[in-house]
């Protein structure tokens, strides 16, 4: 089959969606299909062997979100010009190309899939408008979306529409540094390190929280480092830690608990649907529950070894070989929808 693959974003710029869009891409392409991505990012014209066509056009200055006509017109044209059977539509929270390939699919009555990275929680009003004016209730576009969590936000957008859950989703909440700095209040000074990896907009405001909780000593700021040396990371550590309660789905979390590590993450988060709770994970409901949990896993060396015992367990459902298929099968329903 051949597939168009479309967001607004891709590599070289890196994140939950342009990751597992590269990921998918390959997975795809080993299955024997035929993939292109287009995408409103600047780089290469192909990324480990995949065709990428990258469109021109001016950007919002310090956003990079695609605001011209322009751009959507190049978006038009690569999608009519590609011969593709099926459109695969990514979409993140702001996402203006993505949605104009789902609408040009819907008013050219092309096969297509898309996939929601992110939880639009805040998003009621302006769902139910992309609705009212484009009808995505009632296209025949198959939706999916990276977690239940995800999908359950969709209802504005989709009404009753099913929305699929196929696995794939990355976020460092700031408060991760105050709850660190409360559940280990007191304990001797090497009882616990924190390193949190990655880097954005938000770096230098989580450097001043930890100056001011005098936790130099105890927290260290990687930045971002590339996935063999994260994974490196996951294997010398003793308990990962996700903070961010609109997680859309937690790929970290999940690298960390293929890596057999226990997993601490809020009950909001979109990781529950493959953690379980008192079993491989601590699923905290607040700030105080994430900040309890901590501390247990610091002062219980024998539930740091019984949750990464059941972690190293390979969660089901989620290698790509198991993944990859659920798309197929979202791409032929897309296909059988139009015929």
């Amino acid at each position: 089959m051949k597939i168009a693959l479309v967001s607004d974003w891709f590599v070289p710029r890196l994140g939950g969606i342009e990751l597992q869009m590269r990921d998918l891409a390959l997975a795809l392409r080993e299955r024997g299909h035929q993939v292109r991505v287009i995408c409103g990012v600047p780089g290469e014209a192909e990324v480990d062997g995949i065709p990428v066509e990258r469109l021109p056009g001016p950007r919002l200055p310090g956003f990079g979100i695609a605001f011209t006509p322009a751009v959507f017109a190049a978006l038009r044209a690569a999608i009519d010009s590609g011969g593709e059977e099926v459109v695969h539509v990514h979409c993140g929270n702001v996402a203006p190309i993505a949605h104009h390939a789902v609408q040009h699919c819907i008013r050219r009555r092309i096969p297509a899939v898309a996939t929601f990275h992110s939880v639009l929680k805040y998003y009621d009003l302006p769902l139910m408008a992309l609705n009212e004016l484009h009808g995505y209730g009632r296209s025949a576009v198959r939706f999916t979306a990276v977690s239940t969590v995800a999908g359950a936000a969709l209802r504005p957008l989709l009404g009753d529409r099913a929305v699929t859950a196929i696995p794939n989703g990355i976020d460092l909440a700031r408060w991760l540094v105050k709850a660190f700095a409360a559940a280990v209040a007191h304990l001797p000074p090497g009882a616990a390190r924190l390193t949190i990896v990655g880097d954005g907009d938000e770096m230098a405001a989580i450097a001043a929280i930890i100056r001011r909780a005098g936790m130099e000593d105890r927290i260290r700021l990687a930045g971002r480092e590339t996935r063999e040396a994260i994974r490196e990371r996951l294997h010398r550590a003793d308990v990962f830690l996700l903070a961010s309660r609109l997680e859309a789905f937690g790929i970290a979390a999940l690298e960390a608990r293929a890596a057999g590590l226990p997993v601490v993450t809020m009950a909001q988060s979109g990781a529950r649907d493959f953690l379980r709770d008192g079993e491989d994970a601590i699923l905290a409901g607040d700030d105080g529950e994430l900040a309890a949990a901590i501390r247990r896993l610091v002062e219980e060396p024998a539930l740091r070894v019984r949750l990464g015992a059941a972690a190293a367990l390979p969660p089901a459902g989620v290698d790509w070989c198991e993944v990859a298929p659920l798309y197929e099968a979202e791409y032929a329903a897309a296909w059988a929808a139009l015929a």
